[in-house]
Formats: structure tokens, C-alpha cells, sequence
């Protein structure tokens, strides 16, 4: 198999495809964010492994 280097212009196409690609990710991201959030509203957890709070330490726990 062989490989070639990408022209300078093949190098610009494929940074604009992957900006655009990035920029559809972050849209799609903040989409389905907005759609949770709307029908998630409505319910809450006490967990907080679903509550989104488990990366959070409890009191008492600071690291000095």
C-alpha cells in the first residue's frame, strides 16, 4: 500500500469538512440537550447518579 502526502488545498477542504462537522456536532449536542431538559422538567431524581450530582463530593470530603 501506498501513501501520499494531501495537497495543501486537500488539507483546507478536509479542515473546512471537519469544522462543519464539529459545528453539526455541537448544534446536535445543544439540540438534544434542550429536548432533555424539556421533557425531563418535569422529573426529578433524588439520585445523584441521574441527577447529574455524583461527580460532586460530599461535605467533609475537601482534599487539603
Amino acid at each position: 500500500m501506498s501513501y501520499r502526502r494531501l495537497t495543501p488545498e486537500e488539507i483546507e477542504e478536509l479542515r473546512a469538512e471537519m469544522r462543519a462537522a464539529g459545528q453539526w456536532m455541537k448544534d446536535e449536542m445543544a439540540r438534544r440537550r434542550r429536548e432533555r431538559g424539556e421533557t425531563n422538567a418535569a422529573e426529578t431524581s433524588a439520585s445523584p447518579i441521574t441527577n447529574g450530582e455524583a461527580y460532586r463530593s460530599a461535605p467533609g470530603d475537601e482534599q487539603v
